[in-house]
């Protein structure tokens, strides 16, 4: 396999977007290669990830040794039929989709297959990418990807049944986080607290800010939380009232994208 210095991304949707301006900060956007569908999808594109270079599907393979398949499930066989006449055991094929089985793709291509999943965050160079490795990935092969993904993200590898549920965790985490923040804000507005939507939104953004650098300085969740909840103290007196729905609404939450994703509609 040659060194991951270009890459092909196909697909120009929200996850297309995130990963082409994350691998415009690893190697630049002019070793950057888009295929999109449609002109308005390709301009917005444009306008979102400056500087990366739109090629027809079949034109790919000749610009870019990783190609990254951002595509849905169904698109995915006339992706592969348009891309196949110039792929060769040399090109490295990733999919983002956790639906499509590592297997099956590497039935349809001539070299090493992967899935990647990546996260918010991941194209201004934080949060966690995923990698699965697949059939013809070598362990020099996986370290390649591994140190190119390091450039703007924290990846980890995990195994072809892990990927949903660590899915859940880093990829779609940044927006569940958010969600339960805004939640937060909102359960306090609606006791009648006398704080104004905009600043209680403002102070729970603030508390994940700080929760997320005392993290990134080293300390583990518990001891964010022991920081803070004094026992016998009301922050201790919330997280007890709490623990429960917490678990069970989470729970629920995760039981949710299991079941879309079985559905064919999820991505991530």
């Amino acid at each position: 396999m040659t060194e991951l210095r270009t890459v092909g991304i196909v697909g120009l949707g929200r996850m297309g977007q995130t990963l082409a301006a994350a691998f415009s900060r690893a190697v630049g956007p002019d070793r950057v290669h888009a295929v999109g569908r449609s002109a308005s999808s390709i301009a917005r594109f444009e306008q979102a990830v400056p500087g990366v270079r739109i090629a027809p599907a079949p034109e790919l393979p000749g610009c870019a040794a990783l190609i990254v398949l951002c595509t849905p499930q169904a698109a995915l066989p006339a992706v592969l039929d348009e891309l196949r006449p110039g792929l060769t055991p040399d090109h490295l094929v990733v999919t983002i989709s956790n639906r499509q089985l590592l297997s099956d793709l590497a039935e349809a291509v001539p070299g090493p297959v992967a899935k990647l999943i990546p996260s918010a965050g991941n194209e201004i160079g934080v949060g966690a990418t995923l990698v699965v490795p697949g059939p013809g990935m070598t362990e020099p092969a996986v370290e390649d990807l591994l140190a190119l993904l390091r450039t703007f993200s924290t990846p980890f590898v995990v195994s072809e049944d892990q990927g949903r549920a660590a899915t859940d965790l880093a990829s779609c985490g940044p927006a569940l986080l958010a969600a339960a923040a805004a939640a937060m804000a909102q359960a306090q507005c609606g006791r009648n607290a006398p704080l104004p939507r905009a600043l209680a939104e403002q102070l729970v953004s603030c508390s994940l800010e700080a929760a997320g650098l005392l993290v990134g300085g080293g300390a583990s969740l518990s001891e964010v939380i022991d920081r803070v909840a004094v026992p016998g103290g009301n922050t201790a007196a919330a997280i007890d009232a709490a623990r429960d729905g917490l678990v069970t609404a989470w729970r629920t939450a995760f039981q949710a994208t299991r079941d879309n994703e079985r559905s064919g509609q999820l991505l991530h």
